[in-house]
């Protein structure tokens, strides 16, 4: 994600703004990729302006709820 790389978000509305269809689970912010096929879960930390990928899967697999361990 390189529009990530170049961000400076500090809230979760800031990364909203930017993608809008991204969703805020617990501390996980998931993003869908590619027309809903893909899941991208990531945990961000605001302050140290990182973020760490956690899963990345299929429609089909999200919704397994396999991902749900990172909550």
């Amino acid at each position: 994600m390189e529009s990530a790389k170049q961000a400076r978000w500090s809230s979760f509305d800031d990364v909203r703004r930017a993608f809008p269809a991204a969703d805020m689970v617990g501390k996980l912010a998931i993003f869908s990729i590619k027309g809903n096929h893909y899941r991208l879960i990531v945990r961000m930390e605001f302050q140290a302006q990182r973020i760490y990928v956690k899963e990345f899967l299929t429609h089909a697999e999200c919704y397994k709820g396999a991902w749900k361990k990172w909550l």
